[in-house]
């Protein structure tokens, strides 16, 4: 789209919203602010055309709907993240406020599948960016009973940005975090934030960014479809909770119209209940409600009195979950699709490719040792135990190129180690090595798709229900590679009932599978749902008797001390999953210095996956001792 073109979009919007407010219904009386940002120009990357003209259109938007809005463009002037802090930091030193919106504009990258937005001075100032995902966890203890991000940011590619290194700033104060009233935070994304392959060049980003989103966003209160809109207090709204369908249709169909070929769709997930909204209905003339209006055309598209989603892959894979018994997305009229118009999508979205790699890769059944690791789509060249008591012992394929790489591990007397794995072309991983398991790791495009661990036949924990597992497994990691592995619903009771409906799919004989419970603590935590994260910590540590490192930092266990400083027995000493590094700020938890050190060199990858040069690092440190 041409920037005269969005414009023109940009003024009739605006003057269809003030005619609106000046003829309907007043405004709502509910204490609402929004800070609005849009940036076109960050540090030396290409130049965007729609990202400020679009934070001015949402901004005028809401003033209609009655916000108090503080807008943030960089027409005049660059867009600081202390600005952008202290005008949060205002609202929810109020503590008055029902709703804060935060809307972005501009470039935004993906770094361990944590959403990166760019300020003015970014990426040469790694400061001036905003971290989203910790952003949107100290949201959650504002107080504020609804907070929405709304991201319509064009998606890099880290290493076209050259921004390996910006972590982004928090924009939430943490000094007026309340546990006791927790805020629904509902998110709506551009683009899904999940497999690394969906990520494109920044050239490729730039031609992309259009504003489509946010032109599709206001539309939505514009030309809603009737089932999405709800009469409150006698007005006519659309609550955030209906969004989803009508984002997904609209985006893909007017990228599509445009000829813009995107590979990824919206993400949206949304926690707050029917009567959480951000705008009302509005009206396209003068006078005349929407629904009276036969023919009319936006834009874009013209009303559909029978809308049809097209499946995207949150369905894919919420049907995925369903089909093996785990349900916990809601999902929309497109999972009702025949079912072979779903799985030709799966096949498009690389859905059952990534399933079949985990499906297939083959494992042994036991150890001597009861304990150890089978690694395949790539070749090994070493494994390194961090304790002077454990050993490993690699035993090279013997069947050829497609078996797996065994590594014999004995603990010692311990119940659990780190083990670090480097690959044959020096990248690897570091893993937790667990009394009576087999970890079975599955390297794809370059990292670490798939953990799975799986008691050894020669142990007490093996049972023949684990084989049942497997489908499982491999449905949900896929899930998580794509970013959608998480619990859905509307209200916390229908969360919590989720919850414990996939308690009970992962246990088996009364006790939690490490792989299932790892992926289970960081949907509870997403969700918010935090008691169950601590009782899925201690149902971890009882039965393995030790903490994986991700869920002690979920269940808040790590505090501010260092993660080394413990004697609780967390394994290993970083992360496993990479979403996990984007989370350790906010958690208040602080790594050694060489692990941080490290930290810089981790790929795009499911599983935490360093390159050669950050394995070196690890590597010597065990050498030294420095690691324990």
């Amino acid at each position: 789209m041409r920037r005269r073109d969005f414009l023109a979009i940009g003024a009739s919007l605006t003057g269809t919203f003030a005619a609106r407010a000046a003829l309907g219904p007043g405004k709502p009386h509910r204490a609402r602010a929004a800070v609005v940002i849009g940036v076109n120009k960050a540090g030396n990357l290409p130049v965007l055309k729609a990202a400020a003209s679009g934070a001015r259109m949402v901004g005028s938007w809401l003033e209609v709907e009655g916000f108090e809005v503080r807008l943030f463009v960089d027409d005049d002037k660059s867009v600081k993240v202390g600005e952008i802090f202290d005008a949060i930091d205002h609202y929810v030193g109020r503590g008055t406020l029902d709703q804060l919106v935060v809307y972005f504009a501009g470039h935004g990258f993906v770094n361990g599948f944590s959403e990166i937005w760019m300020l003015s001075m970014a990426p040469n100032n790694p400061n001036e960016a905003i971290s989203l995902v910790e952003s949107i966890h100290l949201a959650r203890e504002s107080s504020i009973p609804n907070v929405v991000f709304i991201s319509d940011a064009c998606r890099s590619r880290s290493d076209s940005l050259g921004t390996e290194r910006v972590r982004g700033s928090l924009i939430f104060p943490t000094t007026n975090a309340a546990q006791s009233v927790r805020a629904d935070v509902d998110v709506f994304l551009a683009s899904l934030v999940g497999n690394p392959a969906y990520e494109v060049p920044v050239s490729e980003s730039v031609a992309r960014f259009e504003g489509i989103y946010t032109a599709c966003f206001l539309d939505a209160f514009r030309f809603p479809d009737d089932t999405m809109v709800r009469t409150i207090d006698g007005v006519p709204v659309v609550p955030n909770n209906k969004l989803k369908p009508y984002l997904e249709r609209e985006v893909r169909k007017r990228a599509e119209a445009k000829s813009i070929k995107l590979s990824q769709t919206p993400d949206t997930n949304v926690v707050s209940g029917e009567t959480t909204y951000i705008g009302r209905v509005r009206e396209v003339a003068p006078g005349i409600p929407w629904y009276l209006i036969k023919g009319t055309t936006s834009a874009y598209s013209s009303i559909d009195p029978k809308p049809v989603v097209p499946p995207a892959i949150h369905d894919v894979a919420g049907r995925e979950l369903e089909r093996v018994g785990a349900g916990m997305l809601n999902l929309s009229g497109a999972a009702a699709a025949p079912a072979g118009k779903m799985d030709v999508h799966a096949f498009a979205t690389d859905f059952v490719t990534a399933r079949n790699t985990i499906l297939k890769a083959p494992a042994p059944s036991s150890f001597e040792t009861q304990t150890g690791f089978a690694v395949s789509g790539t070749r090994l060249a070493r494994a390194v135990a961090n304790s002077s008591i454990m050993r490993t012992e690699y035993l090279p394929p013997r069947g050829g190129p497609q078996e797996p790489a065994l590594i014999r591990v004995a603990l010692g007397g311990k119940s659990a180690g780190s083990v670090a794995l480097q690959f044959s072309d020096g990248s690897g991983t570091v893993i937790a090595a667990l009394e009576g398991y087999i970890g079975n790791v599955v390297v794809d495009g370059g990292g670490v798709s798939s953990v799975t661990y799986t008691p050894s036949r020669n142990n007490r924990r093996w049972s023949h229900s684990q084989e049942t597992l497997k489908d499982l497994y491999a449905v949900v990691a896929t899930t998580a590679r794509f970013g959608v592995f998480r619990i859905e619903g509307a209200t916390k009771g229908i969360r919590e009932t989720k919850a414990k409906q996939l308690v009970d799919k992962i246990q088996i004989l009364n006790r939690i599978d490490p792989t299932l419970g790892l992926y289970a603590a960081y949907a509870f935590a997403d969700a918010d749902l935090t008691d169950q994260v601590d009782w899925m910590r201690a149902r971890m540590h009882g039965d393995l008797q030790t903490t994986l490192f991700d869920v002690a930092m979920l269940s808040g266990r790590f505090s501010v001390r260092r993660s080394n400083d413990f004697d609780v027995g967390v394994v290993p000493f970083c992360p496993m999953l990479t979403q996990g590094w984007g989370l350790l700020r906010v958690r208040g938890v602080r790594l050694p210095p060489i692990v941080n050190e490290a930290r810089y060199h981790i790929r795009a990858a499911l599983w935490t996956t360093f390159d050669s040069n950050g394995m070196d690092i690890l590597i010597n440190a065990f050498g030294k001792g420095r690691l324990q």
